[in-house]
Protein backbone atom coordinates (compact mmCIF):
# COMPACT_ATOMS: atom_id res chain seq x y z
CA UNK A 1 0.00 0.00 0.00
CA UNK A 2 2.89 2.39 0.74
CA UNK A 3 4.18 1.90 -2.81
CA UNK A 4 0.73 2.86 -4.11
CA UNK A 5 0.85 6.13 -2.14
CA UNK A 6 4.40 6.84 -3.33
CA UNK A 7 3.59 6.16 -7.00
CA UNK A 8 0.43 8.22 -6.81
CA UNK A 9 2.24 11.12 -5.14
CA UNK A 10 5.05 11.24 -7.72
CA UNK A 11 2.61 11.04 -10.62
CA UNK A 12 0.29 13.76 -9.36
CA UNK A 13 3.15 16.11 -8.38
CA UNK A 14 4.72 15.69 -11.82
CA UNK A 15 1.50 16.52 -13.65
CA UNK A 16 0.67 19.41 -11.31
CA UNK A 17 4.14 20.90 -11.95
CA UNK A 18 3.34 21.07 -15.67
CA UNK A 19 -0.14 22.45 -15.07
CA UNK A 20 -0.92 25.41 -12.82
CA UNK A 21 -4.46 26.76 -12.87
CA UNK A 22 -3.31 30.07 -11.36
CA UNK A 23 -0.73 30.77 -14.09
CA UNK A 24 -0.88 34.40 -15.20
CA UNK A 25 -0.90 33.25 -18.84
CA UNK A 26 -4.19 31.39 -18.49
CA UNK A 27 -7.66 32.73 -19.27
CA UNK A 28 -10.93 31.15 -18.23
CA UNK A 29 -13.46 31.90 -20.97
CA UNK A 30 -13.60 35.58 -20.08
CA UNK A 31 -13.38 35.09 -16.31
CA UNK A 32 -10.67 36.84 -14.32
CA UNK A 33 -9.85 33.92 -11.99
CA UNK A 34 -10.37 30.16 -11.57
CA UNK A 35 -12.90 30.95 -8.82
CA UNK A 36 -14.97 33.17 -11.12
CA UNK A 37 -14.81 30.59 -13.92
CA UNK A 38 -15.90 27.86 -11.50
CA UNK A 39 -18.81 29.96 -10.22
CA UNK A 40 -19.94 30.73 -13.79
CA UNK A 41 -19.79 27.06 -14.71
CA UNK A 42 -21.71 25.78 -11.67
CA UNK A 43 -24.85 27.63 -12.72
CA UNK A 44 -25.04 25.62 -15.95
CA UNK A 45 -24.85 22.24 -14.22
CA UNK A 46 -28.04 22.28 -12.15
CA UNK A 47 -31.48 20.98 -13.11
CA UNK A 48 -34.40 19.87 -10.98
CA UNK A 49 -35.18 16.14 -10.91
CA UNK A 50 -37.94 14.99 -13.25
CA UNK A 51 -40.01 13.87 -10.27
CA UNK A 52 -39.86 16.56 -7.60
CA UNK A 53 -40.32 16.06 -3.88
CA UNK A 54 -43.08 18.12 -2.23
CA UNK A 55 -43.28 16.73 1.30
CA UNK A 56 -40.16 16.02 3.38
CA UNK A 57 -40.14 14.58 6.90
CA UNK A 58 -37.13 15.20 9.14
CA UNK A 59 -36.29 13.91 12.61
CA UNK A 60 -35.48 13.29 15.32
CA UNK A 61 -33.12 15.83 16.89
CA UNK A 62 -33.73 19.53 17.35
CA UNK A 63 -32.59 22.18 19.81
CA UNK A 64 -31.61 25.81 20.23
CA UNK A 65 -28.01 26.59 19.33
CA UNK A 66 -26.26 29.16 21.53
CA UNK A 67 -23.36 30.42 19.41
CA UNK A 68 -20.37 32.17 20.97
CA UNK A 69 -16.67 32.74 20.37
CA UNK A 70 -14.83 29.67 21.62
CA UNK A 71 -11.77 31.52 22.86
CA UNK A 72 -13.81 34.26 24.56
CA UNK A 73 -15.88 31.68 26.42
CA UNK A 74 -12.82 29.74 27.56
CA UNK A 75 -11.32 32.99 28.87
CA UNK A 76 -14.56 33.73 30.76
CA UNK A 77 -14.45 30.21 32.25
CA UNK A 78 -10.76 30.72 33.18
CA UNK A 79 -9.82 27.61 31.19
CA UNK A 80 -6.14 27.98 30.33
CA UNK A 81 -4.68 26.70 27.02
CA UNK A 82 -3.41 23.15 27.45
CA UNK A 83 -2.23 20.08 25.56
CA UNK A 84 -4.98 18.54 23.47
CA UNK A 85 -6.56 15.23 24.44
CA UNK A 86 -9.80 13.81 23.04
CA UNK A 87 -12.38 12.68 25.62
CA UNK A 88 -15.37 10.61 24.46
CA UNK A 89 -17.56 12.46 26.98
CA UNK A 90 -16.86 15.62 28.98
CA UNK A 91 -17.09 15.58 32.78
CA UNK A 92 -15.23 18.75 33.75
CA UNK A 93 -13.88 22.08 32.53
CA UNK A 94 -10.49 20.37 32.16
CA UNK A 95 -12.02 17.79 29.80
CA UNK A 96 -13.61 20.64 27.84
CA UNK A 97 -10.31 22.49 27.50
CA UNK A 98 -8.32 19.39 26.49
CA UNK A 99 -10.87 18.16 23.95
CA UNK A 100 -11.33 21.61 22.46
CA UNK A 101 -7.54 21.97 22.12
CA UNK A 102 -7.32 18.57 20.38
CA UNK A 103 -9.70 19.60 17.58
CA UNK A 104 -8.69 23.28 17.51
CA UNK A 105 -5.16 22.30 16.49
CA UNK A 106 -6.50 20.15 13.64
CA UNK A 107 -9.11 22.69 12.56
CA UNK A 108 -11.71 19.91 12.76
CA UNK A 109 -15.37 20.28 13.65
CA UNK A 110 -16.45 18.01 16.48
CA UNK A 111 -19.17 17.38 19.04
CA UNK A 112 -19.04 15.82 22.50
CA UNK A 113 -21.62 15.12 25.19
CA UNK A 114 -21.19 16.92 28.54
CA UNK A 115 -22.01 14.31 31.17
CA UNK A 116 -21.98 16.60 34.24
CA UNK A 117 -25.25 18.55 34.10
CA UNK A 118 -24.29 21.15 36.73
CA UNK A 119 -20.92 21.96 35.16
CA UNK A 120 -22.63 22.28 31.76
CA UNK A 121 -25.20 24.69 33.22
CA UNK A 122 -22.32 26.79 34.57
CA UNK A 123 -20.80 26.85 31.09
CA UNK A 124 -24.14 27.91 29.55
CA UNK A 125 -24.52 30.66 32.15
CA UNK A 126 -21.07 31.98 31.25
CA UNK A 127 -21.95 31.87 27.55
CA UNK A 128 -25.19 33.78 28.15
CA UNK A 129 -23.22 36.47 29.98
CA UNK A 130 -20.96 37.14 26.98
CA UNK A 131 -21.72 40.32 25.07
CA UNK A 132 -21.55 38.63 21.66
CA UNK A 133 -23.91 35.65 21.37
CA UNK A 134 -26.57 34.38 18.98
CA UNK A 135 -29.47 31.94 19.09
CA UNK A 136 -30.32 29.76 16.10
CA UNK A 137 -32.25 26.66 15.16
CA UNK A 138 -30.05 23.69 16.10
CA UNK A 139 -29.98 19.94 15.68
CA UNK A 140 -29.15 18.17 12.44
CA UNK A 141 -32.75 17.26 11.63
CA UNK A 142 -34.22 20.67 12.45
CA UNK A 143 -31.46 22.43 10.45
CA UNK A 144 -32.07 20.20 7.42
CA UNK A 145 -35.77 21.00 7.55
CA UNK A 146 -35.07 24.71 8.01
CA UNK A 147 -32.86 24.80 4.90
CA UNK A 148 -35.37 22.97 2.69
CA UNK A 149 -38.27 25.13 3.90
CA UNK A 150 -36.36 28.35 3.29
CA UNK A 151 -35.06 27.49 -0.19
CA UNK A 152 -37.70 25.26 -1.81
CA UNK A 153 -40.93 27.27 -1.94
CA UNK A 154 -43.06 24.35 -3.15
CA UNK A 155 -41.96 21.97 -0.40
CA UNK A 156 -43.70 21.33 2.92
CA UNK A 157 -41.63 20.03 5.84
CA UNK A 158 -42.60 17.96 8.88
CA UNK A 159 -40.25 18.06 11.87
CA UNK A 160 -40.49 15.40 14.56
CA UNK A 161 -38.29 16.04 17.58
CA UNK A 162 -38.26 17.94 20.90
CA UNK A 163 -39.52 21.49 20.31
CA UNK A 164 -39.50 24.03 23.14
CA UNK A 165 -40.87 27.60 23.00
CA UNK A 166 -37.78 29.30 21.57
CA UNK A 167 -37.18 26.63 18.92
CA UNK A 168 -40.85 26.79 17.87
CA UNK A 169 -40.47 30.54 17.40
CA UNK A 170 -37.25 30.13 15.35
CA UNK A 171 -38.56 27.43 12.99
CA UNK A 172 -39.68 28.42 9.48
CA UNK A 173 -43.43 28.88 9.16
CA UNK A 174 -43.60 26.13 6.50
CA UNK A 175 -42.40 23.55 9.03
CA UNK A 176 -45.17 21.53 10.68
CA UNK A 177 -44.61 20.29 14.22
CA UNK A 178 -46.95 17.58 15.58
CA UNK A 179 -48.39 18.15 19.08
CA UNK A 180 -46.46 15.13 20.40
CA UNK A 181 -43.17 16.99 19.70
CA UNK A 182 -43.95 20.07 21.82
CA UNK A 183 -42.34 20.45 25.26
CA UNK A 184 -42.12 23.15 27.94
CA UNK A 185 -38.33 23.69 27.92
CA UNK A 186 -35.81 23.95 25.09
CA UNK A 187 -32.71 21.79 24.82
CA UNK A 188 -29.68 24.09 24.38
CA UNK A 189 -26.49 23.17 22.53
CA UNK A 190 -23.36 25.28 22.90
CA UNK A 191 -21.61 26.14 19.62
CA UNK A 192 -18.06 27.35 20.22
CA UNK A 193 -16.93 28.94 16.94
CA UNK A 194 -13.44 30.05 15.92
CA UNK A 195 -11.97 31.72 12.83
CA UNK A 196 -9.16 30.58 10.55
CA UNK A 197 -5.85 31.77 11.97
CA UNK A 198 -7.26 32.33 15.46
CA UNK A 199 -4.88 31.49 18.31
CA UNK A 200 -5.35 29.86 21.68
CA UNK A 201 -2.15 29.73 23.67
CA UNK A 202 0.64 28.68 21.30
CA UNK A 203 -1.73 27.02 18.80
CA UNK A 204 -3.09 28.59 15.62
CA UNK A 205 -6.02 26.85 13.96
CA UNK A 206 -5.79 26.26 10.19
CA UNK A 207 -9.54 26.34 9.45
CA UNK A 208 -12.65 28.22 10.60
CA UNK A 209 -15.04 25.79 12.27
CA UNK A 210 -16.61 24.99 15.67
CA UNK A 211 -16.74 22.71 18.70
CA UNK A 212 -20.17 21.64 19.98
CA UNK A 213 -21.20 20.31 23.39
CA UNK A 214 -24.48 19.71 25.21
CA UNK A 215 -26.14 17.95 28.10
CA UNK A 216 -29.17 17.09 26.01
CA UNK A 217 -31.56 14.65 27.66
CA UNK A 218 -34.44 14.58 25.15
CA UNK A 219 -32.25 14.27 22.05
CA UNK A 220 -29.68 12.14 23.88
CA UNK A 221 -32.39 9.55 24.51
CA UNK A 222 -34.16 10.08 21.15
CA UNK A 223 -37.39 10.60 23.07
CA UNK A 224 -39.49 11.40 19.98
CA UNK A 225 -38.35 8.37 17.96
CA UNK A 226 -41.44 6.24 18.50
CA UNK A 227 -43.77 8.87 16.98
CA UNK A 228 -41.60 9.38 13.89
CA UNK A 229 -42.94 6.65 11.54
CA UNK A 230 -46.53 7.30 12.61
CA UNK A 231 -46.26 11.01 11.81
CA UNK A 232 -44.54 10.29 8.48
CA UNK A 233 -47.50 8.16 7.44
CA UNK A 234 -50.04 10.84 8.39
CA UNK A 235 -47.98 13.53 6.65
CA UNK A 236 -47.64 11.41 3.46
CA UNK A 237 -43.95 12.21 3.07
CA UNK A 238 -42.07 11.81 -0.23
CA UNK A 239 -38.65 11.73 1.45
CA UNK A 240 -37.24 11.21 4.96
CA UNK A 241 -34.10 12.62 6.61
CA UNK A 242 -33.01 11.01 9.88
CA UNK A 243 -30.28 12.19 12.24
CA UNK A 244 -29.41 12.44 15.92
CA UNK A 245 -27.85 9.01 16.49
CA UNK A 246 -24.55 10.60 17.49
CA UNK A 247 -26.09 11.83 20.78
CA UNK A 248 -26.89 8.32 22.03
CA UNK A 249 -23.35 7.40 23.26
CA UNK A 250 -23.87 9.85 26.12
CA UNK A 251 -26.08 7.10 27.60
CA UNK A 252 -24.93 3.69 28.84
CA UNK A 253 -24.22 0.92 26.33
CA UNK A 254 -27.27 -1.16 27.18
CA UNK A 255 -29.52 1.85 26.59
CA UNK A 256 -28.08 2.87 23.23
CA UNK A 257 -28.07 -0.70 21.94
CA UNK A 258 -31.79 -0.94 22.62
CA UNK A 259 -32.40 2.47 21.04
CA UNK A 260 -30.57 1.44 17.87
CA UNK A 261 -32.85 -1.59 17.63
CA UNK A 262 -35.81 0.79 17.98
CA UNK A 263 -34.36 3.03 15.25
CA UNK A 264 -34.24 0.06 12.87
CA UNK A 265 -37.78 -0.94 13.84
CA UNK A 266 -39.13 2.57 13.14
CA UNK A 267 -37.32 2.87 9.80
CA UNK A 268 -38.71 -0.48 8.67
CA UNK A 269 -42.24 0.88 9.21
CA UNK A 270 -41.63 3.48 6.48
CA UNK A 271 -42.91 2.33 3.04
CA UNK A 272 -40.07 1.15 0.77
CA UNK A 273 -40.86 3.62 -2.02
CA UNK A 274 -39.94 6.54 0.31
CA UNK A 275 -36.14 7.12 0.38
CA UNK A 276 -34.60 7.42 3.85
CA UNK A 277 -31.36 9.37 4.35
CA UNK A 278 -29.21 9.03 7.48
CA UNK A 279 -26.95 11.98 8.34
CA UNK A 280 -24.04 11.12 10.62
CA UNK A 281 -22.24 13.48 13.00
CA UNK A 282 -19.10 13.42 15.13
CA UNK A 283 -18.55 10.19 17.10
CA UNK A 284 -15.80 8.86 19.35
CA UNK A 285 -17.12 5.40 20.35
CA UNK A 286 -15.94 2.72 17.89
CA UNK A 287 -18.26 0.07 19.31
CA UNK A 288 -21.25 2.38 18.74
CA UNK A 289 -20.06 3.21 15.22
CA UNK A 290 -19.86 -0.49 14.35
CA UNK A 291 -23.40 -1.06 15.62
CA UNK A 292 -24.66 1.82 13.46
CA UNK A 293 -22.87 0.44 10.38
CA UNK A 294 -24.08 -3.11 10.95
CA UNK A 295 -27.65 -2.39 12.04
CA UNK A 296 -28.86 1.03 10.89
CA UNK A 297 -26.95 1.76 7.67
CA UNK A 298 -28.34 -1.32 5.84
CA UNK A 299 -31.96 -0.17 6.37
CA UNK A 300 -31.49 3.35 4.93
CA UNK A 301 -31.14 4.30 1.25
CA UNK A 302 -28.65 7.14 1.62
CA UNK A 303 -25.84 8.18 3.96
CA UNK A 304 -24.28 11.62 4.55
CA UNK A 305 -20.95 12.24 6.30
CA UNK A 306 -17.81 14.41 6.45
CA UNK A 307 -14.09 13.58 6.64
CA UNK A 308 -14.06 12.93 10.40
CA UNK A 309 -16.96 10.48 10.16
CA UNK A 310 -15.55 8.81 7.04
CA UNK A 311 -12.19 8.32 8.76
CA UNK A 312 -13.85 7.02 11.93
CA UNK A 313 -15.92 4.48 9.98
CA UNK A 314 -12.96 2.98 8.14
CA UNK A 315 -10.96 2.89 11.40
CA UNK A 316 -13.77 1.27 13.43
CA UNK A 317 -14.67 -1.27 10.74
CA UNK A 318 -11.07 -1.92 9.59
CA UNK A 319 -11.58 -0.56 6.10
CA UNK A 320 -9.01 0.95 3.70
CA UNK A 321 -6.69 3.86 4.46
CA UNK A 322 -7.10 3.70 8.25
CA UNK A 323 -5.65 6.80 9.86
CA UNK A 324 -4.74 8.43 6.53
CA UNK A 325 -7.35 11.19 6.78
CA UNK A 326 -6.67 11.76 10.49
CA UNK A 327 -2.91 12.04 9.92
CA UNK A 328 -3.32 14.46 7.01
CA UNK A 329 -3.40 17.98 8.46
CA UNK A 330 -4.38 19.28 5.06
CA UNK A 331 -7.58 18.23 3.32
CA UNK A 332 -8.40 14.56 2.57
CA UNK A 333 -7.12 13.25 -0.75
CA UNK A 334 -9.83 12.73 -3.33
CA UNK A 335 -8.38 9.31 -4.21
CA UNK A 336 -8.55 8.16 -0.58
CA UNK A 337 -12.15 9.37 -0.16
CA UNK A 338 -13.21 7.63 -3.38
CA UNK A 339 -11.69 4.34 -2.19
CA UNK A 340 -13.47 4.49 1.20
CA UNK A 341 -16.86 5.32 -0.35
CA UNK A 342 -16.38 2.39 -2.72
CA UNK A 343 -15.57 0.16 0.26
CA UNK A 344 -18.68 1.32 2.18
CA UNK A 345 -20.98 0.61 -0.77
CA UNK A 346 -19.24 -2.70 -1.52
CA UNK A 347 -19.45 -3.96 2.08
CA UNK A 348 -22.59 -2.31 3.46
CA UNK A 349 -24.60 -1.33 0.36
CA UNK A 350 -27.20 -3.06 -1.77
CA UNK A 351 -25.73 -6.08 -3.56
CA UNK A 352 -22.72 -6.05 -1.21
CA UNK A 353 -20.00 -8.70 -1.22
CA UNK A 354 -20.68 -9.64 2.43
CA UNK A 355 -24.12 -11.16 1.82
CA UNK A 356 -25.85 -8.47 3.90
CA UNK A 357 -29.47 -7.60 3.14
CA UNK A 358 -29.15 -3.85 2.52
CA UNK A 359 -31.03 -0.91 0.98
CA UNK A 360 -28.06 1.50 1.02
CA UNK A 361 -27.37 2.78 -2.52
CA UNK A 362 -25.99 6.32 -2.05
CA UNK A 363 -23.19 7.98 -0.02
CA UNK A 364 -22.73 11.78 0.04
CA UNK A 365 -19.31 12.86 1.33
CA UNK A 366 -18.87 16.56 2.08
CA UNK A 367 -15.75 18.42 3.20
CA UNK A 368 -14.61 22.02 3.27
CA UNK A 369 -13.02 21.83 -0.19
CA UNK A 370 -15.03 19.31 -2.21
CA UNK A 371 -17.90 16.81 -2.28
CA UNK A 372 -18.18 13.31 -3.72
CA UNK A 373 -21.41 11.35 -4.18
CA UNK A 374 -21.10 7.63 -4.89
CA UNK A 375 -24.14 5.51 -5.72
CA UNK A 376 -25.15 2.11 -7.03
CA UNK A 377 -25.74 2.53 -10.76
CA UNK A 378 -29.38 3.01 -11.86
CA UNK A 379 -30.68 3.51 -8.31
CA UNK A 380 -30.57 7.32 -8.33
CA UNK A 381 -30.67 9.96 -11.06
CA UNK A 382 -29.85 13.68 -11.33
CA UNK A 383 -26.83 13.13 -9.07
CA UNK A 384 -24.63 15.54 -11.02
CA UNK A 385 -27.04 18.35 -10.12
CA UNK A 386 -27.25 17.10 -6.54
CA UNK A 387 -23.52 17.30 -5.87
CA UNK A 388 -23.38 20.80 -7.39
CA UNK A 389 -26.26 22.01 -5.20
CA UNK A 390 -24.54 20.63 -2.12
CA UNK A 391 -21.37 22.61 -2.86
CA UNK A 392 -23.27 25.79 -3.77
CA UNK A 393 -25.23 25.72 -0.49
CA UNK A 394 -21.97 25.22 1.46
CA UNK A 395 -20.34 28.24 -0.19
CA UNK A 396 -23.24 30.65 -0.06
CA UNK A 397 -24.37 29.82 3.48
CA UNK A 398 -20.83 30.23 4.82
CA UNK A 399 -20.48 33.66 3.18
CA UNK A 400 -24.11 34.66 3.78
CA UNK A 401 -25.00 35.53 0.18
CA UNK A 402 -27.33 34.17 -2.50
CA UNK A 403 -25.04 34.99 -5.46
CA UNK A 404 -21.32 34.34 -5.86
CA UNK A 405 -18.95 37.28 -5.45
CA UNK A 406 -15.83 35.60 -6.81
CA UNK A 407 -13.24 37.48 -4.73
CA UNK A 408 -14.87 36.27 -1.50
CA UNK A 409 -14.04 32.64 -2.32
CA UNK A 410 -11.05 30.44 -3.01
CA UNK A 411 -10.49 26.95 -4.40
CA UNK A 412 -8.70 24.53 -2.07
CA UNK A 413 -8.45 21.50 -4.33
CA UNK A 414 -5.20 20.44 -6.04
CA UNK A 415 -4.44 21.35 -9.65
CA UNK A 416 -4.20 17.63 -10.45
CA UNK A 417 -5.51 14.56 -8.65
CA UNK A 418 -6.05 10.82 -9.07
CA UNK A 419 -9.32 9.01 -8.39
CA UNK A 420 -8.03 6.01 -6.42
CA UNK A 421 -5.05 4.75 -4.45
CA UNK A 422 -5.81 1.01 -4.43
CA UNK A 423 -7.43 0.54 -7.87
CA UNK A 424 -4.77 0.75 -10.59
CA UNK A 425 -6.93 1.85 -13.57
CA UNK A 426 -8.10 4.93 -11.63
CA UNK A 427 -4.78 5.50 -9.89
CA UNK A 428 -3.04 5.89 -13.26
CA UNK A 429 -5.62 8.39 -14.52
CA UNK A 430 -4.71 11.89 -13.30
CA UNK A 431 -7.42 14.56 -13.57
CA UNK A 432 -6.38 18.13 -14.40
CA UNK A 433 -8.84 20.51 -12.78
CA UNK A 434 -10.62 22.70 -15.34
CA UNK A 435 -12.60 25.61 -13.79
CA UNK A 436 -14.72 25.91 -16.92
CA UNK A 437 -15.73 22.24 -16.48
CA UNK A 438 -15.46 21.73 -12.70
CA UNK A 439 -17.26 18.40 -12.30
CA UNK A 440 -15.54 15.01 -12.59
CA UNK A 441 -17.39 11.69 -12.88
CA UNK A 442 -16.09 8.13 -12.97
CA UNK A 443 -17.21 4.52 -12.62
CA UNK A 444 -15.87 1.62 -10.60
CA UNK A 445 -17.55 -1.78 -10.53
CA UNK A 446 -21.32 -1.20 -10.27
CA UNK A 447 -20.92 2.28 -8.77
CA UNK A 448 -20.95 5.80 -10.22
CA UNK A 449 -19.04 8.67 -8.60
CA UNK A 450 -19.42 12.43 -9.03
CA UNK A 451 -16.94 15.02 -7.70
CA UNK A 452 -17.43 18.78 -7.39
CA UNK A 453 -15.19 21.42 -5.76
CA UNK A 454 -16.44 23.86 -3.13
CA UNK A 455 -15.81 27.57 -3.54
CA UNK A 456 -14.53 28.06 0.00
CA UNK A 457 -15.62 31.27 1.73
CA UNK A 458 -12.50 33.20 2.80
CA UNK A 459 -14.23 34.82 5.80
CA UNK A 460 -17.12 32.56 6.80
CA UNK A 461 -19.81 34.08 8.97
CA UNK A 462 -21.68 30.91 9.90
CA UNK A 463 -20.29 27.36 9.92
CA UNK A 464 -23.06 25.78 12.02
CA UNK A 465 -25.32 23.36 10.18
CA UNK A 466 -23.39 23.45 6.91
CA UNK A 467 -23.26 19.65 6.69
CA UNK A 468 -27.00 19.36 7.31
CA UNK A 469 -27.84 22.02 4.71
CA UNK A 470 -25.49 20.36 2.21
CA UNK A 471 -27.01 16.92 2.62
CA UNK A 472 -30.57 18.24 2.62
CA UNK A 473 -30.18 20.10 -0.67
CA UNK A 474 -28.12 17.33 -2.23
CA UNK A 475 -30.81 14.81 -1.34
CA UNK A 476 -33.64 17.07 -2.58
CA UNK A 477 -31.99 17.27 -6.01
CA UNK A 478 -31.37 13.49 -6.14
CA UNK A 479 -34.14 11.41 -7.67
CA UNK A 480 -34.64 8.01 -6.07
CA UNK A 481 -35.45 5.21 -8.50
CA UNK A 482 -38.11 3.09 -6.83
CA UNK A 483 -37.01 -0.40 -7.82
Amino acid sequence: MFNNYLTLGVLVISVAYLYNRNSSTKTWHGASSPEEATANSLGTLVSLPAKQVHRVAVGVNGNVDLIVSATELLKALKVEPRKGQDHETLKSLQDLGETFAFFFEKGAASERFFADKQVFQNVIEAANNLTAKQYYVGGNAALSGQKIASIISACQVLFVGPVGPKLKMLLHDKISVPPTSLKEKDEVHLIMEYAKGETWGDTTTPIATRFITSNDEANGRMEKLETFAENIKDFQADMVLLSGLHLLPGQNESFWKNRLKSVVKEIEKIPRHIPVHLELASLADKKFMLEVMNQVVPVVNSLGLNEQELSFITSAAKGPHQGVIESDKNLPEIAVVGDIIHWILSNYGKGNTMGRNSRLTRVHFHSLSYHVIGHVRDTWSNIKSAVVMGTKVASQQACGESQFTANKYELKIPDAFALSVNYAPLRRKVILYDPSNPQTSWQRDQFDFHFNPVLVCKKPGNTVGLGDSISAMGLYYSQFQDN
